[in-house]
């Protein structure tokens, strides 16, 4: 009995998925089931709208975030750049922000010198089917439209660990 127990904890232990560590190493909490990401169309600032199932096939980084929090103005400067690192690739940045004004919006994004899309959820309707009560609120979603991973905190987005998850992500690898 030893031996059966002891060899299948040795199987899955060599077997264990990678895609853990992955998350594990960028401090991300990985779903134990991805589920399907709610759909959202929202209005851009500038114009225009976006909706999630247009962007199906891509990596995308969902963010909530305020204008007066500080967290959230804390990791804008590496959102920009986690954005600059991976702008030809299949990643996409979304911003939304709850109840904002646009002036305080366009000043956030020139203060940061944003360039990927910020939406805007004036009746909160998209935070609420997300379940976002605090800001930063961020959720990763794979290129079949599920939520695979997600953050409630404040990130340092270029870290190391952050980048390994977002590559392997890119690769196509299965969370």
């Amino acid at each position: 009995l030893w031996i059966v127990l002891f060899c299948s904890v040795v199987f899955f232990l060599q077997n264990a998925p990678e895609v853990c560590a992955q998350f594990s190493e960028a401090r991300v909490e990985k779903l134990r089931v991805a589920v399907d990401a709610p759909d959202l169309t929202l209005k851009e600032l500038g114009g225009g709208s976006i909706s999630l199932k247009e962007l199906q096939g891509k990596i995308i980084l969902l963010n909530f975030f305020a204008t007066w929090c500080p967290h959230c103005q804390r990791e804008a400067p590496s959102m920009v750049n986690l954005h600059q690192e991976f702008k030809n690739t299949d990643l996409v940045l979304l911003k939304v922000a709850t109840k904002e004004k646009e002036k305080d919006l366009r000043k956030h994004k020139d203060q940061f010198n944003i360039a990927f899309p910020i939406l805007m959820d004036d009746d909160a309707s998209c935070a609420n089917r997300y379940g976002v009560w605090n800001r930063p609120a961020t959720f990763l979603i794979s290129r079949e439209g599920k939520i695979v991973g997600r953050l409630v905190k404040e990130v340092e987005w270029t870290s190391i660990g952050m980048r390994k998850l977002i590559e392997f992500l890119l690769k196509g690898e299965k969370p």
